[in-house]
């Protein structure tokens, strides 16, 4: 049998959560036994995911996942972004289906349109919403055990099938940040990764495109994942923990060049022309020299840094506004590890973030306001 099904992707309701799913961002920066520990460390911290970075030429994601699944039990497991140009969307498929059967049912295929490593490889971005549309369609169809032909105008597959038994439901999530993808995720995504908005005004404008996707394909937004991905470092210097951010900040900017059309909704002074300069040049090693000339609203728009208290707002403002979960991708101070700075958002931020409607509840109590009607809020809603 040969189909791949335009109809939106529909999935039966969970019980719903009073509160986020946390998400773990790491990218492919460690040796296997210190990965372990962080698994290790991630999971008795109480994160729901653990996210791991397709970022080219470090350690390979599927095989950072496979060790991720051999030292937890508990956190699902996702590819924190993958992409369909240099990895062939029958290969994610077959990969993404032998980690759900490694993981014991945990894995979870995140999508982008990446870029990463391209220029290196000679790799072209071409139209990302029909590349990450068609790849979704294919890879559903594959995980249902069909046999796919399709000829899409970038993804191609002649009589594919998997020949081992996978998860047909398995939830894939779509990384979007321009308003076109974010509509596309919207469409056809059980989750929609957002990134790098770190603001309620960035975070409102795409949950706003999420959601005219969704109504598109007949969804309804409470059936998707809506997780905010956000870059995020304490420290008791909140100077210092801005300038650990910088390069974070400027990585998507080097990514999506020059279309920068993301920033548009955000209050921000123009970029310098020092920063568009380097930008141009798509060598990934100068994106800390464009970093150094932001300006200062960048940091406050597109990461999150500073002390733990000015963190836990920043965050818990996020879930305020819309999103069910938050992807932390830690960004250690300097003279901090990365595991100095989990304990730090396991001790000080993460507890704060679990049960927001009732600490924003026991607020508004203690100052004199009314509680709002209607009981769960956005927060609540389910993961797939």
């Amino acid at each position: 049998m040969s189909y791949i099904s335009s109809q939106s992707h529909a999935r039966a309701a969970a019980p719903a959560k009073q509160y986020p799913h946390l998400g773990v961002l790491i990218l492919g920066e460690h040796p296997p036994d210190r990965l372990r520990q962080v698994v290790r460390q991630c999971e008795a911290l109480g994160f729901d995911f653990f996210w791991y970075a397709d970022e080219k030429f470090y350690r390979d994601p599927f095989v950072g996942l496979t060790v991720a699944a051999h030292a937890s039990t508990r956190m699902r497991l996702g590819t924190g972004v993958t992409e369909p140009y240099t990895r062939h969307p029958a290969l994610l498929a077959m990969a993404i289906a032998s980690l759900d059967e490694v993981s014991g049912g945990r894995a979870v295929l995140g999508l982008g349109a990446g870029g990463s490593g391209f220029p290196a490889m000679g790799v072209a971005r071409r139209s990302p919403p029909v590349a990450l549309t068609e790849t979704v369609r294919v890879v559903r169809a594959l995980l249902r055990g069909q046999t796919v032909d399709a000829e899409g105008q970038v993804v191609r597959v002649r009589g594919a099938r998997l020949f081992f038994p996978a998860r047909a439901d398995l939830p894939i999530y779509v990384a979007a940040r321009a308003p076109r993808m974010l509509r596309v995720a919207g469409a056809v995504a059980d989750g929609v990764i957002i990134a790098p908005y770190a603001s309620p005004p960035g975070l409102r404008f795409a949950l706003q495109r999420v959601a005219e996707g969704a109504g598109m394909a007949g969804r309804s937004l409470d059936s998707i994942d809506l997780a905010a991905r956000v870059d995020v470092c304490v420290a008791a210097d909140p100077q210092a923990a801005r300038e650990s951010v910088r390069s974070a900040v400027a990585l998507p900017m080097w990514i999506s060049y020059p279309n920068l059309d993301y920033l548009k909704p955000l209050d921000l002074p123009p970029l310098p022309q020092a920063v568009l300069d380097i930008l141009a040049e798509r060598r990934y090693e100068r994106i800390p020299d464009a970093a150094r000339f932001l300006p200062e609203p960048y940091l406050d728009h597109l990461a999150v840094a500073g002390t733990a208290a000015e963190v836990t707002a920043r965050l818990r403002a996020l879930v305020n506004t819309g999103a069910s979960q938050v992807i932390i991708r830690p960004v250690p101070a300097p003279r901090t590890t990365l595991e100095d700075l989990l304990e730090r958002l396991g001790a000080e931020v993460l507890p704060a973030l679990r049960e927001p409607a009732a600490r924003e509840s026991a607020e508004r109590n203690a100052v004199g306001l009314p509680q709002p009607a209607g009981g769960e809020t956005r927060s609540s809603a389910v993961v797939p």
